[in-house]
């Protein structure tokens, strides 16, 4: 009898040992399968989420037709770049400029000036060309990584870029910072420019009334522009050994190295006559008139075209930082009518001054004006 007892409750020990087993090895399968499911609802979860980064990117990389205009460079439309990045253009055809507003921003081209201008800052670079073609304007695709500091990549007749974020965040808000030229009197306009020194060592300014910015150029139907330094006005002796000093510390962004003048005086009459019916000087035709220049931009967005050269020293490359004692250039007369007669005639400096992109003497009359030069370098 104790036998048989003790038999049974071996059988219902070994009967639930396998029980338990068995709902162990049951338990195990379930978590192997759930730990499973859960791993490939992970990679599912990951593969989307990259999906859906992927199409993000995807998106905010914009892709424009590349067209060759010459041999040597690939344009992309104004018109297109515009459209794509919900920007604003205005084109001229006369002046044959354009002007790019891209949020806050302001880029402006002229054809034939290998320089852009952001927010009337002047960029340091000779990679950017501007054209206008059958009404359509044209910039070349370096335009993106020099304006907007965007990578870009060109294949096949397309460049694409990104455009996740806006322009500002790639290139800060614009350094004018709300100024306004029409606001500063006399007086303050002596005290904002008067960190540049003399470009003539020696020299005085002009101040002659025909000399002074604003004064009437009747043989273009525009105005002077800039400030002008002649051998007879500006008691000492200018010729095309005098070299033309930087004024102050700065950026060259523009030196014509490669410069051309008119080959005859009827090439040089054509552009005039195109003055003439347009009544004013055209902004491309305006550049050609000054001959070979230098560029330098100076703090506080004021920028000096420096124009006429005689000629350039190798050494003065774009992107370089220049002082007041750095020759960039010799008093000439390109682009004028004495460079084609070659006969020395209308030998002078002519400098225009700018800030933030417009011309300093605009808010002024003539003896204002000329107050203020005489102040700076009389």
């Amino acid at each position: 009898m104790k036998r048989t007892v003790m038999i049974s409750i071996a059988g219902m020990l070994l009967a639930a040992g396998c029980s338990t087993a068995e709902n162990e090895t049951e338990i195990s399968s379930e978590n192997t399968e759930r730990e499973n499911n859960s791993v490939a609802n992970n990679d599912a979860n990951d593969k989307n989420s990259n999906a859906e980064e992927k199409n993000e990117k995807d998106n905010s990389r914009y892709m424009l037709e590349t067209h060759a205009l010459n041999d040597d460079e690939s344009f992309v439309s104004l018109k297109d770049l515009a459209e794509r990045i919900d920007a604003e253009l205005e084109a001229d055809e006369t002046d044959r400029t354009a002007d790019l507003k891209v949020g806050n921003h302001s880029f402006f081209f002229v054809e034939g000036v290998p320089v852009v201008e952001r927010d009337g800052i002047y960029l340091p670079s000779d990679d950017v060309t501007f054209r206008i073609e059958d009404g359509t304007p044209y910039v070349s695709k370096e335009f993106l990584q020099v304006g907007f500091e965007k990578e870009f990549e060109a294949d096949q007749g397309i460049v694409s870029f990104n455009w996740e974020d806006s322009l500002t965040e790639a290139i800060g808000e614009p350094k004018d910072d709300g100024f306004n030229l029409e606001d500063l009197s006399q007086e303050e306009m002596k005290d904002y420019l008067s960190f540049m020194a003399s470009p003539i060592e020696n020299a005085t300014v002009s101040t002659e009334s025909s000399h002074l910015p604003g004064a009437p150029r009747d043989y273009r139907n525009g105005e002077h522009e800039g400030i002008d330094w002649y051998d007879h006005t500006s008691a000492a002796d200018i010729t095309t050994e005098t070299p033309v000093l930087a004024q102050a510390e700065g950026e060259v962004v523009r030196a014509d190295h490669d410069f051309e003048d008119y080959q005859s005086h009827d090439e040089r009459n054509e552009d005039l006559a195109i003055a003439e019916d347009e009544g004013y000087t055209p902004e491309y035709i305006l550049d050609r008139l000054r001959g070979q220049q230098v560029w330098v931009q100076y703090p506080d967005g004021v920028m000096m075209r420096y124009a006429h050269l005689d000629d350039i020293p190798e050494e003065i490359e774009v992107g370089q930082t220049v002082d007041e004692d750095t020759k960039i250039g010799y008093v000439g007369n390109s682009g004028t009518s004495g460079a084609l007669d070659e006969d020395g005639s209308g030998l002078h400096l002519h400098h225009d001054l700018l800030i933030y992109g417009e011309l300093f003497w605009q808010p002024y009359t003539l003896e204002e004006t000329a107050e203020i030069i005489h102040y700076l370098w009389g």
